[in-house]
């Protein structure tokens, strides 16, 4: 038997129902029969995922449109009222993987506005590295300014799960940047790591790609 797949999001779970084979209980509770009710699922998660995308395109125009100013390592862009949880968005790109390589983040104040983002080329890497160069340049940022909690949004499930414990860091090349991290994070008061999927992460994507097309200036 296979092990059953915990939801993380709503989209996952409507894509559980949806999946589920015997739908006919619940969907006598609803007063609709159960291919009419695998219908709605769908639909449902289809809607939720076209919101997530608009929302995520939303965010990567306002960079685009110079909304968002770069980040300042010696000024914290931290708003005094509201969450004193700092959000962040890291990616990393790789072109060739190895090949030329670069960071993005894009810091926000958790359930509120964004505030700056950032990229920037470094050394030719893989995309693994480059993901993990990602994170240790935002905490290096976090850690100027001040700021002791924070919530990391990854599209990487390779560095999510490593960070989270659920796998073990055997590369050689991604060994001392996991130490990094696990040093940077141990001075907050409070670390989450979650993944996201890639269509919500284009804003940091976008500044990597812009630090590698040369457009940031930096």
């Amino acid at each position: 038997m296979s092990e059953k797949k915990t939801p993380n999001t709503v989209s996952d779970l409507l894509l559980l129902l949806e999946k589920e084979g015997n739908l006919r209980s619940l969907a006598r509770e609803c007063g609709v029969t159960a291919g009419d009710l695998k219908k709605q699922l769908r639909k449902w998660r289809r809607e939720l995922g076209s919101t997530t995308t608009r929302q995520s395109k939303k965010k990567s125009k306002a960079i685009i449109e110079n909304d968002l100013p770069l980040a300042d390592p010696t000024s914290s862009p931290m708003p005094k009222k509201g969450s004193d949880v700092m959000e962040i968005w890291t990616d990393g790109a790789s072109r060739g993987n190895p090949g030329a390589a670069s960071v993005g983040m894009v810091f926000g104040q958790q359930d509120s506005v964004l505030l700056c983002a950032w990229g920037e080329v470094i050394p030719n890497c893989t995309n693994n590295v480059a993901e993990y160069t990602a994170v240790v340049r935002a905490l290096e940022y976090v850690e100027n300014w001040g700021i002791d909690k924070v919530s990391l949004r990854i599209d990487s499930e390779l560095v999510t799960r490593q960070l989270t414990g659920q796998y073990r860091v055997k590369s050689e090349d991604l060994i001392p940047l996991y130490r990094q991290v696990v040093s940077l994070s141990r001075k907050l008061k409070f670390f989450q790591v979650k993944h996201v999927r890639r269509e919500e992460n284009s804003h940091a994507d976008l500044m990597a790609n812009l630090a590698l097309d040369g457009k940031l200036g930096n």
